[in-house]
Parts: structure tokens; sequence; C-alpha cells
């Protein structure tokens, strides 16, 4: 019978440092399972959460994630803790539909930032979560995750609520059947109120969320279109509550996303010269 020890994780938990399940998953699937703990862990997440989501032993879990970041897909934070690195996002973003995506979105993106002067975002839905497919920012980061392949629950973002609206009905009920966390007291905190919202941005096609995350901020989001009228993307941006009237920002945040559900139903488009313009200023060129 094969002994099972338990030592330390550095955390005060103790787990157990042979693999619970060995011969049973090859290598390269235990590597699969360790980046995919970082789909239901919101972005940043210790060796121990790493291996209770990817359901391998704290010492397999150490010996993978130090591999892993060695050759740069991962990452540590001021804190002790992994986050999937810009080499794993700019793989991920390089396949053809993202690609495609981004490229078309970025001259729309980039000229509501430079009207703005706000924080713009891309967002599509992963599970239970929004992530960031780009971000042009032009404050400090208030969250934390207002990056490439930063990660919120849903319903805390106006992103989210646009991407939860247009989700289909099962994915709601879904949804709702986990406690919905309030970060402020001006958060959504149930079901009720949840779902009146998602049917006030389903008719409007628009979400606000003030002071969701943080009392200093909120966000304006409108959904981008695909062509057979889906929808798996939206774009927001970031205001100051003290400063911003969010209102004021529908009508530009709505023109912007119908400019890039047109971009993406356009069968030759041109290659925009503000998209070569930003990629210069971007590269240092001018």
């Amino acid at each position: 019978m094969a002994t099972i020890q338990t030592q330390p994780d550095g955390q005060g938990l103790m787990a157990e440092t042979s693999d619970p399940d060995p011969g049973k998953r090859t290598a390269a699937a235990r590597v699969l399972a360790l980046l995919g703990a970082f789909a239901r862990g919101g972005g940043s997440l210790t060796l121990s959460e790493i291996s209770r989501y990817a359901d391998l032993s704290l010492t397999t879990t150490h010996r993978l994630a130090k591999e892993v970041l060695e050759w740069g897909g991962l990452e540590l934070d001021d804190h002790g803790r992994y986050r999937l690195s810009r080499k794993i996002l700019d793989l991920a973003s390089s396949s053809t539909q993202a690609l495609r995506l981004r490229e078309r979105a970025l001259p729309h993106l980039a000229n509501l930032h430079r009207l703005t002067g706000l924080t713009v975002h891309l967002s599509v839905r992963d599970g239970r979560d929004v992530v960031y497919l780009d971000v042009l920012r032009s404050h400090p980061n208030v969250t934390g995750e207002s990056r490439i392949g930063g990660r919120l629950r849903l319903h805390v973002a106006a992103t989210g609520l646009v991407l939860l609206a247009h989700a289909d009905e099962a994915c709601v009920d879904e949804y709702l059947q986990e406690p919905l966390r309030r970060y402020t007291s001006e958060g959504i905190g149930d079901a009720a109120t949840l779902r009146a919202r998602l049917e006030e941005v389903r008719r409007n096609r628009f979400a606000i969320a003030s002071r969701f995350l943080s009392m200093r901020a909120g966000s304006v989001a409108a959904p981008i279109f695909n062509p057979d009228g889906t929808v798996d993307t939206a774009l927001g941006v970031v205001y100051y509550t003290e400063r911003d009237d969010p209102m004021k920002l529908v009508d530009l945040v709505r023109a912007t996303a119908n400019r890039v559900s047109h971009a993406l139903a356009d069968d030759k488009p041109r290659l925009d010269p503000r998209m070569i313009e930003f990629r210069r200023r971007q590269a240092g060129m001018g």
C-alpha cells in the first residue's frame, strides 16, 4: 500500500505529498489541469488553491508550477500568488477568432479611449466570469483585474451584466444557484434584483454598474452583436463616480459597440489607419 505523507504548504495547511491518482493522468494532463485551475480561481491563486482546483497533490502542484514558471507561463505577484503570464494570454489571443475580434475592435476602442479619457474594456464570458480580452487603461487599476486576462464575477461588472443578460435562461439559472457576493452596499446581492436588472439591460442595450466594486468607480457597457444577432462580447468604460455622469457616456459606449458589431460583419475589412497609428504609438514609434 502506498504511503501518503503530509507536509505544510506554507500557509498553515496540510496537503498530501503523493499524487492522488498516480498513473491515471499523463504529465500533459496534469499541466493542463494546473492551467485550467485559473479559470475557476478568479485570476490569482496560491499553491494550495491551484492544488485544490486542479485536483493535484501539493507536491505535484509545486513541481509543475515551478516548471511552468520557468518556461514563462506563470508569474508571481507581490503577494506570492500565481497568475497566468502574458505569454499564455498572448498564445490564447492569437487564435483566429480572438485575433479577428481584437484587430477589428481596437480602432474603435482607441477612439472611445481618446474621446473619454477613460479606461476601455473588451470582454467575453467564461463560465461565471467576465474576462478582459483587451484593456486601454487611463487611470489606476481600481479592482486589480482591469488588465488583459483579468476576471470578475458577471454580476459585479457592467460588461458582465451585458453578457449575462444576453445568455440563455439556463445559463442565468445556473449562475443564480450560488450566492451573489456583494463587494459594496451598492452591489447586487439577490436573484430577484439581478433578474430585474438583466431584463432592463436587454431592453435598453446597455448596463451601468455604479459602485459595485468600489465606491469611487463604476462602469458602463454595451453589447457587441455577432452577424447572427447573438452576443458573446461586450464593450465597457470605467468612470469615477464623483466626477463622471454615466448617463452621458451611454450613447458613446453604445455607438462604439455598434461600430464594432458592423466591423465584425464586414467580410472584407480594410486595415484602419487608426490601427496603424495606435500600434506605432504602442511601439514607441511616434
